[in-house]
């Protein structure tokens, strides 16, 4: 019996959990190792904070559904992969060896290592921590008094940190307090969030959180404390009020990858092929924000990139297992649809050089999660 383990269930698996479900190929045991035993989409992820949606709207569960179809499931976190001895270790202390592997781990957040960063921000990944800022505001807003101003920093001006930004007001106002958002990023610099999108979108941008009284605040966090974050800025170091800080820097490749034996870039992420190969001797593959394209190593490390992964990982696992030389492979799309939640019944929509806010955005985007979530869900029906 051949040993196929999964490490990591996100937005590239779960195409391959699919097809396994419905076909394992004779002769394969298949592994699946979860540090969570739902997967969370986190395109829901501003919407749950904003208070528009339970959090349980938002999740797969794929544990379950890998139960059901006959897979052996470890509820854990990967900690060690020895690529030449073929063995994945976990938090556990347990080791299991496969003779083929599919990585999907995804990244863990950048710049923790800023003074109190880990002890005080929250950040948007594991989904779980991002949840543990939606309890942090809850408990403050149950403890202030109505129309109390509540202060929070959200540290990363990305598309992320933007909605969070606006889901984090959203969620102020709908206690009835008032909200006191700032947005701290060294790339605001010319007083517009979103660097690398384009002019158009980033104007936009600036305008909406301005309309909504978020503040953008152009400088580099030097320390997060229990109720404050210091952040260096051309006018000095200031320090920022703080009962939440979201940290929303954006991705960095987990320690263990560069130790893995995998060729990696000088981040830490190994470095796949068009057809998803980490290996030449095709042994391992990996998707989503865990892996660098060789062919195209500057495409971010966002979910609709990884999306478009999952069936080309599905189907150059499946072929792997069967002995087949790689059926397909992936060119990432060189312009793709963003949509932005403001949390109060709005979305930006950026496609090339189209930039606006309405209200048919937010429902094109609900339309959008909700066909996502329904696709993977009925595995588990």
């Amino acid at each position: 019996m051949r040993r196929l383990v999964l490490a990591g269930a996100g937005h590239a698996q779960l195409d391959l959990l699919a097809s396994l479900r419905r076909d394992t190929p004779d002769g394969w045991q298949v592994t699946v190792v979860t540090s969570q035993p739902a997967f969370h989409y986190s395109g829901l992820l501003p919407a749950i904070i904003a208070g528009a949606i339970p959090a349980d709207e938002a999740q797969i569960p794929v544990a379950a559904i890998a139960r059901a179809a006959g897979m052996m499931v470890h509820e854990a976190r990967v900690t060690a992969l020895d690529a030449g001895r073929r063995i994945v270790t976990l938090h556990t202390g347990d080791a299991i060896p496969y003779d083929l592997l599919s990585l999907d781990v995804g990244s863990v957040p950048a710049g923790l290592t800023v003074p109190g960063a880990a002890a005080h921000a929250y950040a948007m990944r594991p989904f779980r921590d991002a949840l543990a800022l939606m309890q942090r505001l809850d408990s403050v807003l149950n403890a202030s008094a109505v129309s109390a101003q509540i202060p929070a920093v959200i540290v990363g001006a990305g598309a992320a940190g933007v909605e969070i930004a606006f889901a984090v007001r959203a969620r102020i106002l709908a206690a009835g307090r008032v909200p006191a958002v700032t947005l701290v990023d060294a790339s605001i610099a010319d007083g517009r969030p979103l660097a690398g999108f384009n002019d158009a979108v980033r104007s936009l941008a600036a305008r909406a959180l301005a309309k909504r009284g978020i503040s953008l605040l152009a400088g580099q966090v030097i320390a997060v404390e229990a109720g404050a974050v210091r952040v260096q800025s051309a006018a000095g170091v200031q320090s920022l009020p703080s009962v939440a800080t979201a940290w929303v820097t954006g991705p960095a490749a987990p320690s263990w990858l560069v130790a893995s034996g995998l060729d990696c870039d000088e981040r830490g992420y190994p470095l796949a092929d068009d057809s998803l190969a980490l290996t030449t001797d095709g042994t391992a593959f990996g998707g989503g924000d865990c892996v660098t394209l060789r062919h195209a190593p500057d495409t971010a490390k966002a979910g609709v990139y990884a999306v478009r992964m999952a069936p080309i990982l599905a189907a150059n696992v499946r072929s792997a297992m069967m002995g087949l030389p790689a059926a397909e492979c992936y060119a990432p799309q060189a312009n793709y649809l963003a949509l932005l939640s403001t949390g109060d019944g709005s979305a930006l929509l950026c496609w090339r050089s189209v930039a606006l806010e309405s209200r048919w955005a937010h429902h094109l985007k609900r339309w959008i999660d909700d066909s996502y979530l329904r696709r993977y869900r009925a595995l588990a029906g």
